[in-house]
């Protein structure tokens, strides 16, 4: 997975994500258009394209007013494809532009958090977990950072259009009851070796919180959350906690390190969360605010940028090694 990357630090101002539209329909198709996976990314695994004259079931618009509507295709896979609005009909009114709204702006201030743990540090306080049984000396996570979560600011902005019985599962911590996600095999590969917590289903309940309110579908949401943890788990930020497994390392540090890899000031958009065990005082967590449109790993130094700097409560902290102490 881990690989050498250029990474760019230009400070640029986006958009925000919008909130795709729940629809119920049919699409019947006009034109032999290409079905993607994402379509930012115009991602397309199989080659998949619409057969003229076929229906298919419609689910959602990407957008008011849409410019892709998003379809099952039998046989694909992921099934859930956007295809362009132009390439077909439907039998339902499409959702329409508020006429009376003003123009969309720059998004301003933080527009995203990127939670991360140090999953050996993490273990400490769970060590119930099958994730936390399972860990191993030679393990992914014993030297890399684990996603946690990609959470749309404000905080409030959380479990969007998600019904009732799922939001209770996930309030509850029963994740496992949540519904499996829509993910290719790779993507299903890449997620549970650096989110070991999908184990315990935090993969369900961090689209169920947060995902659903990030304006993608679930494959989206998470190629972009496995782009920026390739970039932070190549970075010197990984470098600094892989080489100090046991020892203490500042704030300082850290930021610095990120400043290195990601571009003068970036280290001010991160804070570090720690937990006292015993009389160690253990690193768990940084979360690093983000604004813009993620389209790949190199976008990290930019996306960092352009967010709000954070303060930290944990000033400095002990990279803990895999098992309990």
């Amino acid at each position: 997975m881990l690989k050498q990357l250029a990474l760019a630090s230009v400070l640029f101002a986006a958009s925000p994500a919008l909130a795709e539209v729940p629809l119920s329909g049919t699409f019947t198709a006009g034109a032999a258009c290409p079905a993607f996976q994402s379509i930012n990314r115009q991602t397309n695994p199989g080659g998949v394209a619409l057969s003229p004259g076929d229906s298919y079931e419609l689910v959602a618009a990407n957008n008011t007013p849409a410019t892709h509507l998003r379809l099952i295709i039998p046989g694909a896979e992921p099934a859930r494809r956007w295809v362009e609005i132009n390439c077909g009909t439907t039998d339902v009114a499409l959702p329409a532009a508020d006429k009376t709204a003003s123009p969309q702006q720059a998004y301003r201030g933080t527009q995203y958090v990127l939670a991360v743990n140090w999953q050996p540090a993490f273990c400490e306080t769970a060590s119930r977990t099958i994730e936390c049984r399972n860990q191993r000396e030679n393990s992914f996570e014993a030297t890399h950072f684990t996603l946690h979560g990609l959470w749309p600011q404000p905080r409030s902005n959380e479990y969007c259009g998600v019904p009732e019985r799922d939001i209770w599962a996930s309030r509850d911590g029963r994740w496992r009851d949540l519904p499996l996600l829509d993910l290719t095999i790779a993507q299903r590969r890449d997620l549970d070796e650096v989110m070991p917590g999908s184990q315990s289903g935090l993969d369900r309940h961090e689209w169920t919180k947060h995902g659903t309110c990030y304006g993608t579908d679930q494959g989206e949401y998470f190629a972009d959350s496995l782009d920026l943890m390739l970039a932070l788990n190549t970075s010197q930020v990984a470098e600094l906690f892989a080489r100090n497994i046991g020892k203490r390392i500042t704030l300082a540090q850290v930021r610095d390190a990120f400043d290195s890899s990601f571009g003068a000031g970036s280290g001010e958009r991160i804070a570090m969360r720690c937990v006292r065990d015993g009389n160690r005082t253990l690193i768990t967590e940084l979360q690093i605010n983000l604004t813009g449109k993620i389209t790949g790993p190199d976008d990290f130094g930019a996306l960092m940028m352009a967010a709000n700097p954070t303060d930290s409560d944990c000033r400095s902290g002990q990279v803990d090694a895999v098992g309990l102490q």
